[in-house]
C-alpha cells in the first residue's frame, strides 16, 4: 500500500501543474521541486508561501527546493534522520528488493515447467528477464559500499573496491538520477574527472553527501 497522500496535495498539484512547476517528491508536510536558476527557485518559494510552505533548503548541486509546512520541524526531523543513517550500505528497503525478485523469477520458472505450451514458453521468457533484473540489482544494491578511513575513502561497487585519497577529492555533488525519488551522488576528483558512487533515496543521498564533505572539510583544515 502507497503511503497515504495529504490533504493539500491535489490543489498544490494543480498549481504546480499550471505554474509549470515540476515535483519531485512530496511527505506529510513537505514538497521537493526542481528549479534551474536562482530567480526561479526565488519565484517558485514565493508562489508556494501561499499555500503554507516555506524554504527549508536551496539545493544547488541537484536544482532542488526544499519546502516545508513546518519549517523548523523539517530541520530538526532532517538532522536528527542524517545522523542516524548506516552510509557503510545502502538502506534495508532497497537491499531487499532483489529477494523479491528472485522468488518471482523462481516462481516463474515453476510455472514454465509445470504448464504446458504454448503458455510456458511465455513464463520462461519472463523468469529469464526477471533473472537479469535480480542479478543486475544484486550487483548494484548488494556490491555497494562505503569505508572511511583517516587517508582515503574507499567505495565498493558491483562488488568491486576502490580506494580514493581524501586530498583527490574536490567536492561532492548531487545529480539527477532515473527515479524522481532519488539523487545521484558524485565526487569531482583531481586533476580532472568525476566518479558517480550511485543513486540513492533522497534522504540517504544528502546524508551522504554532507557526510563526505564534512570529512573533506576536515582533512584539508589538518592539512593546513
Amino acid at each position: 500500500m502507497g503511503k497515504e497522500k495529504p490533504a493539500w496535495l491535489q490543489q498544490v498539484r494543480e498549481f504546480c501543474r499550471t505554474a509549470g512547476i515540476e515535483i519531485c517528491g512530496w511527505g506529510a508536510d513537505t514538497l521537493l521541486v526542481e528549479t534551474k536558476s536562482p530567480d526561479r527557485a526565488e519565484l517558485i518559494t514565493s508562489q508556494l508561501r501561499a499555500f503554507g510552505f516555506d524554504l527549508v533548503e536551496n539545493d544547488a548541486d541537484s536544482g532542488t527546493l526544499l519546502l516545508s509546512l513546518n519549517p523548523a520541524a523539517t530541520r530538526a526531523k532532517e538532522k536528527e534522520s542524517s545522523a542516524s543513517f548506516d552510509l557503510s550500505r545502502r538502506l534495508m528497503r532497497e537491499r531487499i528488493a532483489p529477494v523479491f525478485e528472485a522468488l518471482l523469477g523462481i516462481s516463474l520458472f515453476w510455472f514454465s515447467v509445470t504448464t504446458p505450451p504454448p503458455k510456458s514458453a511465455r513464463f520462461t521468457v519472463l523468469a529469464w528477464f526477471i533473472l537479469i533484473v535480480f542479478l543486475l540489482d544484486a550487483g548494484r544494491l548488494w556490491g555497494w559500499a562505503l569505508r572511511l578511513s583517516p587517508a582515503e575513502l574507499r567505495v565498493r561497487r558491483y562488488f568491486r573496491w576502490s580506494a580514493i585519497p581524501w586530498t583527490q577529492i574536490r567536492c561532492v555533488e548531487l545529480t539527477g538520477a532515473r527515479s524522481p525519488y532519488q539523487q545521484g551522488v558524485t565526487l569531482t576528483l583531481a586533476p580532472s574527472g568525476k566518479l558517480r558512487l550511485g543513486a540513492f533515496a533522497y534522504p540517504f543521498a544528502r546524508a551522504l553527501r554532507d557526510r563526505l564533505r564534512q570529512e573533506i572539510a576536515k582533512q584539508q583544515a589538518e592539512s593546513k
